[in-house]
């Protein structure tokens, strides 16, 4: 009896650690990311929400663009440059009993952009920083480029 307990608890130790590591890959996240219902693109400069993305089609072409399968978890270089951040926000899951939401989004997720493509990445208490491909770096850092070229800044 002592024996089968012991083989138990090593299965139990063991199905316990591939789901932690599982769940710490960005890839992971990207069911949860492309759940967003709204981006907030928010100015390093002022930390204003300078534009929002509600779009259902925008949001998954932003998921897809940032090949969460290509990101390499990395610290952050010496004194980073912020160049802007994405809040990432939905509403409640419908449960059991309810027919619907009161509409209010909340924070899923935070994508911070730094020079160098890298960037921060927080969602479910934990905070990541991550090297992320040219393309992904680029095509994220293209909303605040088009939106300062809009300011006129």
């Amino acid at each position: 009896m002592k024996k089968t307990w012991i083989a138990l608890a090593a299965i139990l130790a063991l199905l316990c650690g591939c789901q932690a590591n599982e769940h710490t890959t960005p890839s992971h996240y990207g069911e949860d990311i492309s759940k967003a219902q709204e981006i907030a693109v928010i100015s390093a400069d002022t930390s204003e929400v300078i534009h929002t993305i509600t779009d259902a089609q925008e949001i998954q072409d932003f998921v897809s663009a940032l090949h969460l399968d290509q990101w390499e978890l990395k610290p952050l270089p010496e004194k980073p440059s912020q160049i802007g951040s994405f809040g990432l926000a939905q509403e409640e899951t419908i449960k059991l009993g309810q027919t619907d939401t009161d509409g209010t989004l909340y924070d899923i997720a935070a994508i911070t952009l730094y020079d160098g493509a890298y960037i921060g990445f927080e969602v479910e208490g934990l905070n990541m920083t991550f090297q992320v491909s040219e393309d992904t770096a680029n095509y994220l850092s293209g909303y605040f480029e088009s939106l300062s070229e809009e300011a006129g800044i």
